[in-house]
């Protein structure tokens, strides 16, 4: 016969208490995510400044003076650009609807007058259901629009905890250095500070890097809507520049007032807008933001798409936004691995 020993599993009442901490934890993490990304994009944009803070400081301007500078400056060229873009909006929104009632009223007229007095009588009396459908689809589209109301204003809540984390974190000397000795291990503490010395270079160059390709993706649509005629071709230029800083999403987005205007104009001009959209799109993916980003981080252009998609999936937009600088960090911590394992192999 052969015996059967029976195993004993013991569980402590503090590993149950761990294991529930745990999931406490994550569940915590999940609730403040906006907060959590808000301090990322803060330490991102900290390091970005950081040069020129140190810059305006070797000319003897303060550090916190040169904060408010350069956040000063960033409001006001904000201000700016909002009192250029509003009243566009508006006016295109007014000629769009006055263009959708004239348009409705000559196909009516055209069908009236096409159709005989069959279609015509049938038109008569459909004709106030038929010329209200556009104002209720509007209707419906505003309660929707109010509905994601509460979005906009959690995204502008948590724009501007970003700006005022990083506000303070740039206002400090060594304040991020000090946040990460605050949230990081004793035992770990000289590691992280070294890999945070590596990576906020490349983390400023990397904002940097997306500053120059809007303003080259601006130049390139400037000249080229200024060619197809179109009177607010500056302003949708640095519509482009500021949606730039958003990968993958920020493009189709900028493009969309453009190719409105454009088929309010004619809708040749509408196509080729579209057409000159894709086109910048596709030099900018494949020959411009390849050659900056390796410049600017060292990342292979299929490690930057890679990075983008799994960002897109995990967070949203908010996770396209934090996909190359996060991937940034950890392509050191991947680069301490290989040299900490090439140091263990004997030669």
């Amino acid at each position: 016969m052969l015996s059967r020993e029976t195993q004993r599993v013991t569980i402590s009442t503090s590993t149950i208490f761990r294991f529930f901490g745990v999931i406490l934890g994550l569940a915590a993490l999940f609730i403040i995510r906006d907060i959590i990304f808000s301090l990322i994009f803060a330490v991102i944009i900290a390091s970005a400044i950081n040069p020129s803070i140190k810059w305006m400081k070797q000319r003897g301007i303060g550090r916190i003076l040169g904060v408010v500078i350069i956040y000063g400056t960033f409001l006001i060229l904000v201000g700016f650009f909002l009192y250029l873009v509003l009243p566009l909006i508006i006016d295109e929104l007014n000629i769009a609807a006055s263009t959708l009632v004239r348009l409705q009223h000559e196909i009516l007229t055209g069908i009236r007058q096409a159709g005989g007095t069959t279609i015509g009588s049938i038109v008569a009396q459909n004709a106030d259901m038929l010329l209200k459908f556009p104002f209720q689809y509007l209707t419906t589209f505003g309660a929707t629009a109010i509905s994601a109301g509460g979005h906009v204003f959690s995204g502008l809540f948590t724009l501007m905890l970003m700006f005022v984390f990083s506000f303070y974190l740039a206002a400090q000397e060594k304040g991020i250095e000090n946040f990460l000795r605050i949230v990081t291990p004793v035992k770990h503490e000289s590691y992280i500070l070294d890999l945070w010395d590596r990576s906020q270079k490349k983390l400023g160059r990397w904002l940097r890097a997306q500053m120059l390709l809007g303003a080259i993706v601006g130049v390139f649509i400037f000249i080229g809507l200024t060619m197809l005629g179109v009177e607010q071709a500056l302003l949708l230029a640095l519509i482009t520049s500021v949606f730039e800083i958003i990968p993958v999403v920020g493009p189709i987005l900028a493009a969309i007032p453009a190719i409105m205007i454009g088929f309010l104009i004619s809708p040749v001009v509408g196509v080729s807008i579209i057409a000159l959209y894709i086109a910048v799109q596709q030099v900018e993916s494949h020959i411009i933001v390849p050659v900056v980003m390796k410049k600017a981080v060292g990342l292979s252009p299929l490690v930057v798409v890679v990075a983008l998609l799994i960002g897109a999936k995990l967070g949203g937009i908010f996770g396209i936004l934090l996909a190359v600088p996060l991937t940034t960090v950890f392509a050191e911590l991947l680069n301490d691995w290989e040299r900490k394992k090439r140091t263990l192999i004997p030669e």
